[in-house]
């Protein structure tokens, strides 16, 4: 993972073509193509999955961590994410988490209540069941999160807001 000042990642090497998408809740994306992914996040959760082997990645962003059959559903997203990765070739034992997002960007009386703190602890729950392991995360920050992730490397760039929302 890597954390920059950079509101943009770097272009990819010349000879990469990749397409780009931008998450919104309740998002999924997992392509057997190259996508430049992106998101803003604060107390959302997204969850990305990548296969070495096969160079393939996929992402999520869900607001709440259960209550439905939506995307906007951790349980359900984390989920459906695995099944979209698995339907590309992948297996349960090749894909690595990453989990970001969860913050407060709105300080609370009662943080144990936060949503943001569920979300992630849901993420960790659903990958746990699944064997995946989280090899990088950044979760539970004061403000926004701004992150992209290339679904054919695997890297992460990440920005974090403060409270204020400045970098």
């Amino acid at each position: 993972m890597r954390e920059t000042g950079f509101l943009a990642p770097p272009p990819p090497a010349a000879e990469v073509v990749f397409g780009e998408a931008i998450l919104w809740a309740g998002d999924i994306v997992a392509e057997p193509t190259p996508i430049r992914m992106s998101t803003v996040l604060g107390s959302c959760v997204s969850v990305c999955l990548y296969d070495s082997g096969r160079r393939l990645g996929g992402m999520n962003h869900f607001l709440v961590p259960r209550g439905g059959k939506s995307a906007i559903h951790g349980d359900w997203a984390t989920a459906e994410l695995i099944e979209r990765m698995c339907a590309l070739g992948s297996t349960k034992r090749s894909l690595l988490g990453k989990v970001f997002g969860g913050g407060s960007p709105l300080r609370l009386e009662n943080e144990e209540y936060a949503v943001g703190r569920a979300n992630v602890a849901m993420a960790r729950e659903v990958l746990a069941a699944h064997g995946i392991p989280v090899v990088a995360e950044r979760v539970e920050h004061n403000g926004g999160l701004r992150l992209f992730f290339e679904s054919w490397t695997g890297t992460v760039w990440l920005r974090v807001h403060d409270k204020k929302g400045t970098p």
